[in-house]
């Protein structure tokens, strides 16, 4: 039976317009459940109208640093979950050579963008015991310097 947690995040985009920050860290840890991401979502609030987008991204070597964020459960009957969540309030060093596996529009001026697997296999998995298929980071890039962003990572474990 899969269980499902959310992680939320609320993240001031760069000081330096169009460039990537991350603001999310996931992995796995040795002989857990698969976990999958099910959705991504976003919100800014700025005063400025432009884009931004927030990124989901796979590395072949997993980042480090963090602050340990525990992931919510959907259900409070849901045991707690394996996958190890770090968030951008001390610095996140962003894996090497990184893939985007997603992009997530959202206006700048208050536009919600957001993606959810239709089904179980289309959520993007990431495979026990960390390492290049065991991670997964959000990264932000906003068209202006320092939006405030809030994103929201839906996770199932099974």
């Amino acid at each position: 039976m899969p269980f499902y947690y959310d992680v939320n995040r609320l993240h001031t985009t760069n000081g330096s317009a169009n460039t990537l920050s991350t603001l999310l860290r996931f992995l796995t840890v040795a002989n857990q459940k698969m976990a999958r991401i099910m959705g991504l979502s976003g919100a800014a609030r700025f005063g400025t109208a432009g884009g931004a987008v927030l990124r989901l991204i796979r590395a072949a070597v997993a980042g480090s640093g963090g602050t340990a964020q525990t992931p919510g459960e959907a259900n409070p009957d849901t045991p707690a979950a394996d996958t190890t969540v770090f968030n951008d309030a001390t610095a996140i060093t962003p894996g090497t050579t990184p893939v985007t596996q997603l992009t997530v529009g959202v206006a700048q001026t208050g536009g919600h963008g957001g993606w959810v697997a239709l089904e179980t296999d289309m959520g993007k998995a990431l495979k026990p015991n960390g390492g290049a298929n065991g991670n997964f980071e959000v990264g932000s890039l906003a068209n202006s310097a320092t939006v405030v962003l809030e994103a929201t990572v839906d996770l199932q474990e099974n």
